[in-house]
């Protein structure tokens, strides 16, 4: 019974390293939710993995056997849901999310060379492996809320296969977060960290359920999971009004107070960078919900700022065509087009009764 229950969690492990490893290659060539996705499986099967290293040697204070991959799973779980949304734009990769990862692993590997051959080097771990666990469960029920929270406030903005996915998981999660909890009790109060592998099977077990339930999503549903990023043609790209409100708020807010339009080589781009949304869904919000293209949008914050100068004692000795330069415009045509579309007067003539 033990065999097959060994050949399971060890099929398991060695499955999600495969997917893993496969998704970390793909991530680095192109979309970079594939890598958050990989370090997720990277991160489970080398946790399973130690366990067996450790049933296999009978020696919990081997070399390597005690790398944190809890610190390295729950952010790559958040910041995938995070790439996963249709609105955001895809960023470079959020190392600082990780700085927990590499700095308390490298604290390990210092203090194991350090420390190793000290005759109370058992007791010094035992300690260190305390504080660990104490903040990895902290560190991982955090970034657990925090995805939990980021896919219910962003429903609209998942396809429904990977909404579902994010719900299983985090349901999969939370429950290795209660049993990873009772087992940390158990080792500190009862068994001083000298439980023996059989008690671990049912945490084992999970895991290599979900490593199994993982690679076999990412197998199945391979031009959802590989292709998150992808946005829908214009005519079936819709956002929900409570999602294109958010939008707009942001958008009028940032306008408001950065005044991106007093560039004037600003870019449908640049500006959906400024922000973090796709370009597209930037898009989608100025034409459909604003009624104007791109470059009607800027020019009209343009014009009420130029407007607004016009109407203002301090820029009484500029001229009109510095106020539009300033203001954004490039050409003196542009700016009286412009000008008139939103106005229905040209420059001189609304200068004129200004003044008057």
């Amino acid at each position: 019974m033990y065999q097959i229950i060994n050949f399971i969690i060890s099929f398991g492990a060695l499955q999600g390293l495969i997917v893993g490893v496969f998704l970390l290659i793909k991530g680095f060539k192109s979309k970079q939710g594939k890598l958050y996705l990989s370090l997720i499986l990277i991160g489970f099967s080398a946790i399973l993995g130690r366990v067996l290293v450790i049933g296999i040697y009978e020696n919990q204070s081997l070399f390597l056997v005690n790398l944190n991959f809890i610190l390295l799973i729950s952010p790559a779980f958040y910041l995938y849901s995070k790439e996963s949304l249709r609105t955001i734009k895809i960023t470079k990769f959020k190392i600082k999310h990780f700085l927990p990862f590499l700095i308390i692993n490298l604290g390990y590997i210092l203090f194991y060379f350090a420390v190793k051959d000290s005759i109370n080097y058992q007791k010094y771990l035992q300690n260190i492996i305390k504080i660990n666990e104490s903040f990895s469960i902290v560190y991982f029920t955090v970034y657990l809320y925090l995805t939990n929270n980021l896919c219910r406030q962003n429903k609209s903005s998942y396809s429904k296969i990977l909404y579902k996915l994010l719900n299983q998981l985090t349901f999969l999660f939370f429950g290795f977060l209660i049993i990873w909890i009772v087992y940390v009790l158990a080792e500190w109060i009862y068994f001083q960290y000298n439980m023996e592998l059989i008690y671990y099977y049912p945490i084992m077990v999970l895991l290599a359920v979900i490593l199994y339930f993982l690679s076999l999503q990412v197998i199945i549903h391979a031009q959802f999971l590989f292709d998150i990023k992808g946005t829908p043609k214009r005519k079936t790209f819709i956002l929900e009004e409570k999602e294109s409100k958010h939008l707009l708020n942001k958008l009028t807010l940032f306008m408001n107070e950065k005044k991106p339009f007093l560039d004037g080589d600003i870019s449908l781009i640049t500006l959906a960078d400024s922000i973090d949304i796709n370009p597209k869904v930037l898009s989608f919000v100025i034409n459909e919900h604003i009624h104007k293209n791109f470059n009607d949008y800027i020019n009209t914050w343009r014009i009420e700022e130029v407007k607004k100068r016009l109407n203002d004692k301090t820029y009484s000795h500029y001229k009109m065509l510095s106020i539009a330069f300033d203001c954004g415009f490039n050409s003196k045509s542009t700016f009286n087009l412009a000008f008139k579309k939103a106005t229905g007067l040209s420059p001189s003539k609304y200068k004129s009764s200004n003044d008057y």
